[in-house]
């Protein structure tokens, strides 16, 4: 199931605390309009939307693990 999100997605998500999809959601708006750089405010918005576009049953099952 997490083939839904990129590895750079993931490790965005791991950045916040994973136990609550609405709590990311709300964490990453929150940082959003502090970014200075393009690429992560598009990364960002693309990890917001995804989430938006899953249930919190789908959010609970996902492992979160930071790649490199």
């Amino acid at each position: 199931m997490n083939d839904k999100f990129t590895v750079e997605e993931v490790n965005l998500i791991c950045i916040f605390e994973c136990k609550s999809r609405t709590k990311v959601i709300s964490d990453i708006k929150k940082v959003i309009k502090h970014l200075n750089d393009g690429e992560m405010v598009e990364l960002s918005n693309r990890v917001v939307a995804k989430l938006d576009n899953m249930t919190d049953k789908e959010f609970v099952v996902m492992e979160f693990v930071v790649t490199e």
